[in-house]
């Protein structure tokens, strides 16, 4: 039984629900972020039992790394909503909680109503 199949599955989806999504403004795309993201889905979308281990938290502190600028963090916001609305099976107290659980800081809670235009500057 390969647990390995169900996520790559989900992957390939948040990368391609992303694409439609990408902010021009923006040097950081969705593609990217759907990339960063991916690691962390097993856990989004409540596999019983899973915590966020080390991959899925290096990859969303480069992405907090990667959207440095307020355009970024918008672009990166919008990207995460578009891609989530894709997903309904995703766990959105899971996801609230997961930069903190991870030890990241965020300038924007993770929920299917955030405002990307809410973003500030700083985390």
């Amino acid at each position: 039984m390969s647990s390995k199949s169900p996520s790559s599955a989900l992957a390939v989806l948040l990368v391609a629900a992303a694409l439609a999504g990408a902010a021009s403004a923006a040097t950081l795309q969705c593609v990217q972020v759907a990339q960063l993201m991916a690691p962390c889905m097993p856990y989004l979308t409540g596999a019983p039992g899973m915590t966020p281990y080390g991959i899925c938290c290096n990859s969303l502190g480069v992405l907090n790394q990667l959207a440095a600028t307020r355009a970024d963090r918008v672009a990166a916001c919008s990207c995460v909503k578009a891609a989530a609305a894709g997903f309904p099976a995703v766990d959105f107290a899971r996801a609230a909680g997961l930069p903190a659980t991870c030890g990241l800081s965020i300038s924007f809670t993770i929920s299917p109503n955030m405002d990307c235009n809410q973003v500030t500057e700083e985390p």
